[in-house]
């Protein structure tokens, strides 16, 4: 039987968001990319947790373990602001396939910079010549916002200095893809794998991310 994706390689896994037998190459490549497999699929579970692993050994190699304790720290304070932030990255990819690791780097830099000069008691919004950067900037700044200045957020409100830790964060994650992984979407495959739809079981999944 042919795979239900590529009609080309011999299917050998059944694939219940497809409804047929799906070949390992595309399932590997595709499975919560291009396609909204179910939170019961053992492929899917077990590839999110390999990837993670893999990720999290390279950069506990090379930065120590560190950045996941300060990472789950600024996570256990406000899981919605970490949430949000990664489904806008997932929204993102989904949209834009042109969308590297390097554009979301440059966007979460200049969302930061922006902050950064808030602090200092200036309003001005930073921008670049990447218009993917911008737009996807600007974004980040109306979720931070949201948080930050809604005088209807009580528990998950955050102050500025907060914000700017978060989007530090972030941006740490982001640059150690663009560094260490030749491939110029994995950061953004590596979200989107937690956010591949929009069924309510998923919306918690930004914890799953943080915590290896």
């Amino acid at each position: 039987m042919k795979c239900v994706s590529c009609g080309n390689r011999k299917g050998k896994r059944h694939c219940p968001a497809l409804g047929g037998s799906i070949c390992p190459v595309c399932c590997g490549e595709k499975r919560g990319v291009e396609i909204d497999c179910p939170s019961g699929c053992v492929y899917y579970v077990e590839g999110q947790k390999q990837h993670q692993l893999k990720v999290m050994h390279q950069r506990v190699k090379k930065e120590g373990g560190g950045s996941y304790v300060r990472r789950a720290e600024l996570y256990n304070r406000n899981p919605e602001i970490f949430a949000r932030l990664e489904k806008l990255f997932a929204d993102s990819c989904r949209a834009n396939k042109n969308l590297t690791n390097k554009d979301l780097a440059s966007a979460l830099e200049l969302a930061k910079n922006t902050l950064d000069t808030e602090k200092k008691g200036l309003i001005y919004r930073h921008q670049g010549e990447n218009s993917y950067a911008n737009e996807l900037s600007t974004n980040i700044l109306i979720a931070i916002t949201d948080y930050k200045d809604n005088p209807a957020i009580t528990g998950d409100r955050m102050d500025l200095d907060f914000a700017v830790k978060v989007v530090d964060e972030f941006l740490r994650e982001a640059r150690f893809y663009v560094e260490n992984d030749p491939n110029p979407r994995s950061y953004l495959v590596h979200i989107l794998r937690y956010h591949p739809g929009e069924t309510p079981e998923r919306k918690p999944a930004g914890g799953i991310i943080i915590t290896p």
